[in-house]
This record gives structure tokens, C-alpha cells and sequence, in this order.
């Protein structure tokens, strides 16, 4: 694990300077500052948004947003889970920023955090990617990371694929806490992707699986 971590960090803060300057993508508007998707799964809906603002046109200071909401299709509520990370980050060089903000989820509620966040932005590819360090309750780190690939295939049609990864990792237990790898692959037309989509998530120390397989729409503005 602290294997996994340092190379981690080193991914973040050693990477190719050529990507860091390829654009500056804290500080310019994002692509698609909004992006909402709703899951349609064998086992239970999900439904994401994303939001990526800067704070006024002439500041490079950021906020970000990202919720994330699963239920199954049973009337038990306590099978329902719900994800916010919002954030504010500020640019240091390149890609690279720091980040201050709060997460709450419906198992771990309130956590205060900081950490270290890295955006990439070109025609094809996006890639955000948000370590950090919260302290609230027990101490915890955590590594997210976005990842979006879109190639032309026509004027108006696109390919369209996705990955979003996560790993929680409890400092006080030295234990997993926490993972998903959600993937997405299908097509994209003018503001909307669409495709087949599968959701991967493990829990707690005994690592507790569940998999979702279905069909995802996608809006992205």
C-alpha cells in the first residue's frame, strides 16, 4: 500500500513537464463545466454530476464539485448511497494545484480534507486527478482519478470512453477502506454520450464487492 502511494505521488509531481505546459488547465475554463449521468444498472440506478468552475474570469482560484448518488431497486433506503467532493483549488504551475475542501458520503458523513490536484485537458483526452489527506474522525488518505478519451470518428459522432477510480486507504487501521473503478465506453453526438457502463465497488477491510452492469446517458454542457 505505501508502495502503491508513493508512486503515486510521484506520477503527480514527476510527470512530463511537456504535459504540465501542454495547457494550463486549472487556470482556463474547463471543457465541460457541467456534467450530469444517469445509470441504468442490473443491480440499482446511479446518477453523477460534476461541476468545474473558475470563480471570476480573471482569477485562476476554482471550485469544484463531484456527486455521486447509487440505489438499488428495493424500498430499503439503507442500501442507498450518496458521494460530495467540493473543493476549492488554486493553480501552482501547469496542471498542477492545491486543493482545500469537504467530503461527505452517507457512511463516513462530514470529513474535512487537503490535497494536491492535477488536470490535463487537449482534444482526446482529460484527466483530473485529486490526491489527499482528511483528518476528521479517523485519518484517512485518498486517491481519485478521471479520466475521459474522445476520438472523432465522423463530423458529428464521436467514441466516447471513461474511467473514474478511487481508493480510500484508513491510516488508523491501516486497512482498505474504500474503492470503486467505474468505466464507460459507447458514443457521443453533439452534447450526449451513451453507451454501456459498469460500476465496480469494494467496502471496508473485508473488501465487500458489488457489481453493476448496464446502459448510461450522459450530458455534458
Amino acid at each position: 500500500m505505501k508502495t502503491l502511494l508513493f508512486v503515486s505521488f510521484l506520477l503527480l509531481i514527476g510527470g512530463d513537464v511537456t504535459a504540465l505546459q501542454a495547457q494550463d488547465s486549472l487556470g482556463a475554463k474547463a471543457r465541460n463545466p457541467i456534467v450530469a449521468e444517469e445509470f441504468i444498472g442490473d443491480k440499482r440506478q446511479y446518477f453523477f454530476l460534476m461541476g468545474n468552475a473558475t470563480i471570476a474570469e480573471t482569477s485562476k482560484i476554482g471550485l469544484l464539485s463531484i456527486s455521486s448518488y447509487a440505489a438499488g431497486y428495493d424500498p430499503h433506503i439503507a442500501e442507498s448511497e450518496y458521494q460530495n467532493t467540493t473543493l476549492i483549488y488554486h493553480p501552482i504551475y501547469g496542471g498542477l494545484g492545491i486543493n482545500s475542501g469537504t467530503r461527505f458520503t452517507s457512511v463516513e458523513g462530514m470529513r474535512n480534507f487537503v490535497g494536491l490536484q492535477y488536470a490535463y485537458q487537449d482534444t482526446t483526452l482529460s484527466l483530473l486527478y485529486l490526491p489527499g489527506y482528511s483528518w476528521t474522525a479517523s485519518p484517512m488518505l485518498s486517491n481519485f482519478a478521471h479520466v475521459e478519451y474522445k476520438q472523432a470518428l465522423s463530423a458529428t459522432w464521436s467514441l466516447y470512453s471513461r474511467v473514474q477510480l478511487q481508493y480510500q486507504y484508513d491510516l488508523e487501521h491501516s486497512t482498505h477502506f474504500r474503492s470503486f473503478v467505474y468505466s464507460r465506453v459507447g458514443l457521443s453526438i453533439s452534447y450526449f454520450s451513451f453507451g454501456l457502463a459498469h460500476n465496480y465497488d469494494s467496502y471496508s477491510a473485508a473488501k465487500t464487492i458489488k457489481n453493476n452492469y448496464g446502459v448510461f446517458l450522459q450530458l455534458a454542457l
